[in-house]
């Protein structure tokens, strides 16, 4: 019988996280509930600022979030465990870094005892190849020590994977998938420019905008086409779908709703058009962005969707979709009931918008 998982010491919860996750964090706050239901307890997690100036404020936004979203699903948190993972700036040391950190631990210790509701455990500063807790006030005791690199036959590591578990990759690669790309900047924004004048002068008017929508699909499944055939996408459709997916009508109707075998066509084509949201386009992405997570979402990759939902309402805090899906993640929605409510509405709005055009 295989024995339980035993989490002894920080370095061990150190090693979890990344099998909890499902991939590395870098420049992140991760927030663990523990439970008496084993190890699958709650997971938040979040891009920590770069500017340390937002922290206390983020430490107080995700302490509430954290207790009061577990509240309402019924979960009762024991103990938090709170991992800090920060690279040092350029010219930094480890340890100003990880000096850095400990008022972060100190903003997250008192927004959790503000309030009132699940102690906090440790506090885990991850810099470079070392850690340190927060929480431990022995002096001396748990300042700089190396990471624990899991080749231990009884490691926390070792155990995990025997169980055919994985860490995945770290969060630095899953953005790179979706992230603005520098190699054609110049190219993608002269495209994107060009369009742009067309574009808006083509849905100056309510049947222009009609058929501009209904044109930025059809674009779209000529794409889709291309893709399976290994055909990479030009730009000129490439900056004519980003920018017609800023029509809400026609981003909704976009959401993935085929079969499991379409998926990978789609995720190529909407993380290929969010790389291509350069600067000073980048406010175009959160529509790209939310349409990946979903795909990724539904293809059960839930590491990559948070990732780039959170991207999108970084970019766009008011993005509603996103933050729809992102709470749907939150709460373990099953991405089956979500998309037969895409796929209803979808339905709907192209019968509306045939019956415009009849009366236009």
């Amino acid at each position: 019988m295989t024995q339980p998982l035993r989490i002894d010491n920080p370095s061990d919860f150190i090693e979890l996280m990344p099998f909890l996750l499902g991939y590395t964090p870098q420049d992140a706050l991760v927030v663990y509930g523990i439970t008496n239901i084993g190890l699958a307890g709650p997971v938040m997690t979040l891009s920590l600022p770069t500017d340390p100036a937002q922290w206390r404020h983020v430490a107080q936004a995700v302490a509430s979030e954290f207790i009061h979203s577990n509240r309402g699903r019924g979960i009762d948190v024991l103990d938090v465990v709170v991992c800090l993972y920060r690279t040092p700036q350029p010219g930094q040391a480890p340890e100003a870094t990880a000096h850095l950190l400990g008022h972060m631990a100190d903003w997250m210790i008192d927004a959790f005892v503000d309030l009132g509701h699940a102690p906090v455990k440790h506090v885990l500063g991850i810099v470079g190849n070392q850690w340190w807790d927060y929480s431990c006030y022995w002096p001396g005791c748990c300042e700089g020590e190396t990471l624990p690199v899991g080749d231990h036959p009884e490691s926390v590591t070792a155990q995990l994977r025997a169980l055919g578990y994985a860490s995945g990759r770290t969060s630095g690669e899953i953005v790179a998938e979706f992230r603005p790309t520098q190699t054609c900047a110049a190219r993608y924004r002269q495209a994107i420019d060009q369009a742009g004048a067309d574009f808006l002068r083509d849905t100056s008017t309510r049947h222009g905008l009609l058929l501009g929508r209904d044109s930025t699909l059809r674009i779209i499944d000529g794409a889709l086409r291309d893709l399976r055939n290994d055909t990479p996408i030009g730009d000129e459709p490439a900056a004519r779908i980003i920018l017609g997916l800023q029509d809400r009508h026609a981003r909704d109707r976009a959401l993935s709703q085929g079969p499991a075998d379409e998926l990978p066509y789609e995720r190529r084509l909407w993380a290929d058009l969010a790389r291509r949201c350069v600067p000073p386009f980048t406010d175009l992405a959160p529509p790209l962005l939310t349409l990946f997570a979903w795909v990724a979402w539904r293809q059960g990759d839930t590491a990559s969707a948070r990732h780039a939902l959170r991207a999108a309402i970084t970019l766009d805090n008011d993005y509603a979709l996103a933050r729809q899906l992102h709470q749907g993640l939150n709460r373990d929605v099953p991405a089956d009931r979500l998309l037969e409510a895409f796929r209803t509405a979808a339905a709907e709005d192209a019968a509306n918008d045939e019956a415009a055009l009849r009366t236009l």
